[in-house]
């Protein structure tokens, strides 16, 4: 095994990327990760201090693409397409950002930063909409959007209902945008 290669902290997080999004979260562990890198398992630790340490990376890196589609979105309901897409393209790095307590993001600042940007990100969307009301409010219909958001992600993903599949759900997941349009401020 090769225990130096040019940019190997990069190729680990691409490795690990590419193993959680195809497979899950959960089967990031070390040996995995410097075994699909061709490496060994101590050339990880000269990058990382753990397993925790390369989800963090993950998650960073989650989160910078939802700060992308912010960024490059020319509507409230295109941003909120985006970040919905997101969770349906990378359902596992979803659940690794969103649906767990691993790592803990109160002892990494920067990750915490990152995070509490992607909510800030909504209440600034929303302040066009809402330009009379006080910060509570704004932050108030902020947490029902976040909720909405994340649960639509949930159901999208699942695809169904309890009387099957739904016709109403494909037509929501393929017009994104204009679902969100109809619906966000109604």
């Amino acid at each position: 095994m090769a225990y130096h290669k040019e940019n190997l902290k990069e190729q680990l997080i691409e490795v690990a990327w590419d193993i959680c999004h195809a497979e899950s979260w959960q089967k990031i562990n070390m040996r995995y990760v410097a075994e699909k890198a061709g490496v060994s398992p101590t050339a990880f630790y000269r990058h990382f201090k753990n397993k925790t340490d390369l989800k963090a990376e993950l998650m960073r890196r989650g989160y910078n693409l939802i700060e992308e589609g912010r960024e490059n979105a020319s509507t409230f309901a295109s941003y909120g397409a985006h970040y919905i897409k997101f969770g349906l393209d990378y359902p596992n790095i979803y659940d690794l950002m969103f649906g767990n307590k691993d790592p803990d993001m109160s002892l990494d600042p920067d990750l915490q930063m990152q995070s509490k940007a992607a909510f800030d990100g909504l209440i600034e969307g929303l302040r066009p909409f809402m330009p009379d009301e006080p910060e509570r409010a704004i932050r108030i219909k902020a947490i029902n959007i976040w909720a909405a958001v994340h649960g639509l992600v949930g159901i999208l993903r699942h695809g169904d209902t309890q009387d099957g599949k739904s016709e109403e759900l494909e037509q929501v997941k393929n017009n994104l945008e204009t679902y969100l349009e109809m619906t966000t401020f109604k």
